[in-house]
């Protein structure tokens, strides 16, 4: 990405693709029927450490880094790489809010649910 313009391959696309990738990990993550708001968190962070992981790789693959490339100085590599996928979940990361608040919603409904089929509603 270094020296090209803004374009639909080097920047739209693959914003697209991580935010697709967020909310899709998200679900694949989640407890069909949980009724549990902890397992729906470590479920969200799983997939921002997923998307954060696979923009990290995203964006080496799109700079043209090679493993070789990589042997130089791999922790600065690393950090520059996972900096610069921080900065694309400002894309991603509000989806995958939005995401996480639908299923909480979801996540409240059935303990309600369960609630009023015990009786104790």
């Amino acid at each position: 990405m270094t020296g090209q313009p803004v374009g639909w391959l080097n920047t739209a696309l693959p914003l697209a693709g991580l935010a697709a990738l967020a909310v899709a990990a998200l679900h694949a993550l989640t407890p069909r029927a949980t009724r549990s708001q902890s397992r729906l968190a470590a479920a969200a962070a799983g997939a921002a450490a997923v998307t954060l992981i696979a923009g990290a790789v995203l964006f080496g693959i799109l700079r043209g880094l090679r493993p070789a490339g990589l042997a130089d100085a791999p922790s600065a590599t690393a950090f520059a790489l996972l900096r610069a996928s921080a900065g694309a979940a400002l894309v991603w990361g509000p989806l995958l809010a939005l995401g996480w608040l639908m299923r909480a919603q979801g996540v409240e409904r059935r303990r309600g649910e369960a609630i009023a089929r015990e009786g104790r509603g």
